[in-house]
């Protein structure tokens, strides 16, 4: 099944729970595509954060760069954001046909 779980909210417990499901739905052989909104960009600044340490290890689950909202990120990505995070960060393409996701979960 291919899915697309977009975190848009503010809270650390909302998007751990989110990024926890896309990690656990890639273990069991899913195509996941993580999408980060505007809201959660303040946890990915936080190195002590879940999300900021899940987001690290997104490709030890076979997946691939978590999209980041290119309305605020585009300016932010490189220089603000630390080394170690930004190569499992990608902008979100300027077309996405959401008919290929079988399923889209917000967080």
């Amino acid at each position: 099944m291919k899915l697309l779980i977009q975190l848009q909210t503010p809270t650390e417990m909302s998007s751990y729970e989110g990024c926890a499901l896309a990690l656990t739905l890639a273990t069991f052989g899913h195509e996941v595509q993580l999408y980060l909104d505007a809201a959660v960009f303040g946890l990915l600044m936080q190195p002590d954060a879940r999300l900021y340490g899940m987001i690290q290890s997104l490709e030890l689950y076979d997946m691939p760069a978590a999209w980041l909202s290119d309305d605020v990120f585009s300016g932010w990505i490189n220089g603000m954001l630390p080394a170690d995070i930004t190569s499992q960060l990608a902008l979100i393409p300027e077309v996405i046909d959401v008919h290929e996701f079988e399923q889209i979960l917000t967080f």
